[in-house]
């Protein structure tokens, strides 16, 4: 009876390796590609934001890669036409400015690639995407124009302000000089001069603040909307011997201009989490193709970086704006 036992026994188990080896395998999990194009990811502002978006990516399994248009639109157009044919899931878009956007996401939205922007939205309403991630530019340069006109005030300037700023035909950029003007309109300061960027770089912004600083010997306010705009105006200005006597203002937050404004040079930065909002869209992509989660536009506050804040609020930005590894300059 034993014997029967094991042979019965020996059978089974021979029966269930036999069973398991034939049984299909589970299939691997699907890896989604997706895509950024960035306008110009030699800016430093730029690289950030799209490190954070592939750095976020990869986390979650995602092969992810980046298109530089390098401030071209032709090179912007023709990236969107070689993801177009390339198998991605999905893709982040920001355009070299807003209506350059519009062909771009329009020939994803031919190949029904899901598209996601990140700062710099198409001015075409047939351009479609699914969701958008940018800062609260109006607010955040009114707060960063009132801080500077309140410190006007408290000093008894009784000058002109001007303004550095990126290209008014991209979204945010109409954004960001609608807050600040606003705020110098609220407090009776007149905008005297407005500068917009073509090539973003810091030299081009030194060029600029001389100018409006030989131009206007009562400018009292700078404003630069953009961080390679306040570092190359902040060199001006010192370069001219006027450090004190023109208030100078940022947006963004490099670990450069928050070490500035910590040491007494910069009066405020008003700041644009750049690495996370690169982030944000990774995570929506992924749950978005994941599990069909639809993704909801989000727009960050900006909160503000001072001289009087910057010792305790500086530091815990910078990981927000540059990434983890983000340190301030020696």
């Amino acid at each position: 009876m034993k014997s029967k036992l094991l042979i019965v026994l020996s059978v089974l188990l021979v029966a269930s390796f036999i069973i398991a080896g034939c049984a299909p395998k589970a299939a691997p999990a699907k890896v989604f590609k997706v895509a950024g194009m960035g306008p110009d990811l030699e800016n430093p502002a730029w690289a950030a934001m799209y490190t954070g978006f592939v750095d976020k990516a990869k986390e979650l399994g995602m092969e992810a890669k980046l298109f530089n248009a390098s401030g071209q639109p032709n090179t912007q157009f023709k990236n969107a036409q070689d993801i177009a044919t390339q198998e991605y899931n999905a893709v982040v878009v920001s355009g070299t400015d807003s209506s350059t956007a519009n062909a771009a996401v329009k020939e994803f939205n031919t190949a029904n690639i899901p598209v996601w922007i990140l700062h710099i939205k198409p001015d075409d309403a047939s351009a479609k995407f699914v969701a958008m991630v940018d800062a609260q530019n109006v607010g955040g340069n009114y707060d960063a124009g009132i801080y500077l006109a309140d410190t006007y005030k408290a000093k008894g300037m009784t000058g002109v302000a001007a303004e550095i700023t990126i290209s008014l035909a991209r979204s945010n950029g109409a954004a960001r000089h609608e807050g600040f003007k606003k705020a110098m309109d609220e407090k009776g300061i007149v905008l005297k001069e407005v500068k917009e960027a073509i090539t973003y770089t810091r030299d081009e912004s030194y060029q600029f603040a001389q100018d409006l600083i030989n131009a206007n010997p009562d400018l009292s306010i700078l404003w630069c909307n953009y961080d390679e705009a306040v570092l190359g105006a902040l060199k001006a200005i010192e370069d001219a011997g006027k450090s004190g006597q023109i208030l100078v203002g940022g947006f963004d937050g490099s670990p450069e201009s928050l070490k500035a404004v910590k040491d007494g040079r910069i009066n405020v930065m008003a700041i644009q989490p750049l690495y996370y909002h690169g982030t944000i869209v990774a995570q929506q992509m992924f749950d978005f193709l994941t599990s069909g989660k639809q993704p909801e536009t989000v727009s960050t506050p900006c909160p503000l970086v001072t001289t009087e804040n910057a010792a305790t609020e500086a530091q815990k930005y910078l990981a927000d704006c540059f990434g983890p590894t983000a340190k301030f300059p020696e």
